[in-house]
């Protein structure tokens, strides 16, 4: 189908260029005759017909050149139609004064500035097309790169991805392995070092028991010194003021001594029921 429409767009053409041709000649005719009419060199003649009707063939084809360049066509139009009507008038002059004469004298420019203008608006045509396809092929070639490059990309971050996974599974198997040799080290060293709850038990054991022994030896400075001061009691037994007075407190609340007007007084069998 496109090979069909190329050979009728061709034989168009060819048929446009043959009637563009025709109408030259016969107005080529006219106007260097109408010259040599007026006194002009009949070997300079030629060269009217050539400036009018060239003009024509000039100024169409600036036409063309505007629209495919998209720029503004009204100069070359308004040049395009003066030299048309130009060369219509002068080709009726140069008839016979009969109105059938005038008629046919002014169809060959006519048809010359019609049969140009068709071929120039096949010629634009053809040429949208072009471009089109050319554009069309420029945005296939453009489309083609960017998958080349998105492909390349799309490699690299697989790589990269597969590169990461791999160092990820390696420190994975890794932590593993060290996880189960601090098990295995906890398991082996679990009868030979107390456990946190064991220490902890242990430390109020030895609290308790130095405890016990700070308050005997506080009852004993309160039975020799009964009228003893809280500071003499704490220098007595080592310890500090706020400490000693909660030890005497807690003694007191036990019922294993009890405060007059003079100071503390040991309570008879405490030492006995204290040291059992």
């Amino acid at each position: 189908m496109q090979r069909i429409n190329h050979l009728i767009s061709l034989f168009s053409a060819l048929l446009v260029l043959f009637l563009a041709g025709s109408a030259f000649f016969l107005s080529f005719e006219s106007l260097k005759d109408l010259a040599v009419q007026i006194g002009v060199a009949e070997e300079l003649a030629w060269l009217y017909p050539v400036i009018i009707d060239g003009a024509i063939i000039v100024f169409s084809l600036s036409v063309l050149r505007a629209n495919l360049t998209r720029e503004r066509t009204v100069y070359p139009w308004v040049l395009v139609s003066v030299f048309t009507l130009l060369s219509v008038v002068l080709n009726i002059i140069h008839a016979q004064q009969e109105l059938l004469a005038q008629f046919l004298a002014a169809i060959p420019p006519v048809a010359l500035f019609l049969s140009f203008e068709l071929l120039l608006t096949q010629l634009k045509e053809t040429a949208v097309r072009l471009e089109v396809q050319n554009s069309l092929a420029e945005i296939v070639r453009e489309i083609r790169e960017k998958e080349s490059e998105l492909n390349k990309l799309v490699r690299n971050r697989s790589e990269t991805i597969e590169k990461l996974e791999g160092e990820i599974g390696r420190l994975t198997e890794k932590k593993g392995k060290l996880k189960i040799e601090i098990q295995s080290h906890s398991n082996g060293n679990s009868g030979s070092k107390p456990s946190e709850s064991d220490t902890i038990g242990l430390a109020r054991q030895q609290r308790t028991s130095k405890k016990q022994e700070a308050m005997q030896q506080l009852l004993e400075v309160i039975r020799t010194r009964p009228n003893a001061t809280l500071s003499e009691l704490a220098v007595g037994i080592g310890r500090s003021k706020s400490t000693v007075g909660g030890y005497l407190s807690e003694l007191q609340a036990a019922g294993f001594i009890e405060k007059d007007r003079f100071g503390w007084r040991v309570l008879t069998g405490v030492a006995i029921r204290l040291a059992r």
